[in-house]
Parts: structure tokens; sequence; C-alpha cells
């Protein structure tokens, strides 16, 4: 124990200085990429598969999402209005692939993504339930809407609530990162003032570095 502590009072050179500095800003930019893990992306998990399921089920009719997205010949006497096809092809990009990708990778913009289109796809879904329970404009009667379209509305509005609150959480928990380098980077730049390690010019601080 004493000579690791004999050899932790060795003052360091300016290079193992630097790539300590440079290791915990690594660090930091990798936090602020990055979404913290919790019980709500259980939730946003769950979502997700909502969001697949609600696909094989019928939207409205005998129609199923996955018709509509690959263009089945059987949807064209289904009197689909354009607001059911949008709502589709967004559960697919938002509640399937953009919310997938974030659950994998943890990457705070593709949870902004996921967020922004799950948002959007809400008012979709508003639209296309509503337009199931109306007269078309040639006097069709409403067909419908069906579990795949409810199941599917659901699962994005849940999707929607967990991105805003995931973005939102991420606030304070950078603060508390980039607060926690800047001590850091303080701590090591009176180290190497104190025991006369080299003259370097002074980093450029980043705007993180701001008061």
């Amino acid at each position: 124990m004493g000579a690791m502590n004999s050899d932790s009072e060795k003052p360091r050179s300016a290079e193992e200085l630097e790539n300590l500095r440079t290791q915990v800003e690594s660090v930091e930019r990798k936090l602020a990429g990055e979404f913290q893990v919790g019980p709500r992306i259980l939730v946003a998990a769950v979502a997700v598969v909502a969001v697949i399921g609600s696909l094989a089920l019928p939207h409205t009719g005998s129609v199923t999402g996955i018709e509509i997205v690959t263009g089945d010949p059987h949807i064209e006497g289904s009197s689909l209005v354009i607001v059911s096809k949008i709502f589709v092809w967004l559960e697919v990009l938002f509640g399937v692939l953009a919310s997938g990708a974030a659950l994998l990778t943890r990457r705070w913009v593709l949870a902004v993504i996921a967020g922004a289109g799950s948002g959007v796809s809400i008012v979709f879904g508003l639209l296309s339930v509503w337009s199931r329970q109306t007269t078309g404009l040639h006097g069709e009667p409403p067909t419908g809407a069906g579990i795949g379209l409810y199941l599917g509305w659901l699962a994005m509005i849940v999707l929607a609530v967990v991105w805003i609150k995931t973005i939102w959480a991420r606030t304070p928990y950078q603060i508390a990162a980039e607060q926690e380098r800047r001590d850091a980077s303080t701590q090591w730049d009176a180290f190497a003032r104190s025991n006369r390690i080299g003259n370097q010019p002074p980093r450029p601080q980043r705007p993180t570095d701001q008061s």
C-alpha cells in the first residue's frame, strides 16, 4: 500500500495528464449522446412489440397494416383514406424502426427522432379512427376502425410519452456529467501548475465550459 501511495504522489508528465483529460472528455461525449436506461425503457420495448403486433391485425374491415404497407391488391376496394395510410407508415418508421434503433443503441438523437415522429403519428391515428367512423365521400358506409388501428394508436401514444420523458430527463443528467468533467479538469490543471509540468498553451474552451 505504501508503494502504491508513493507512486501516486509522483508528478505526472504533461503527456499523461493530457491523456487523462482526453479520456474524461471522451467519456463525457459518449454520455452526452446516450440516454439513461430505466423502467420506462421497458415500457417502450413493450410498446414497440405492440406496434408490430398491430400491423398484423385488421385496421379497417379485413385490411391489416401489413397489407397497407406492402400495397396488397386486397386494399383497393377498402376505401382507405390517405390519413390511414400515412398513420401506418408512421407506425413503421417511428414506432418500429426509429424506436427500435433507439432502444438498441441508446442514442439520444434517435430518441428525439422517435419521440417527434410518435407525436405526429398520434394526430394521424386520431384522424384515421375518425375517418373509419364517418361516411365516405361518395356515400360509402363507414367500415369502422379495427382492433389493429386502436392498438397501434394506443402504442404510439405510449411511445410518444416515454420518449418525451426520456428526452426531458437527459437535461439534469447531462448538467451533472458536464460539471463533473469541469471539476476534474480544474483539479488536473492545478496539479500540473503545482508540479510545474510543462508550459502548454491553454486549451480552447467548449461551450459547456461557460458557467
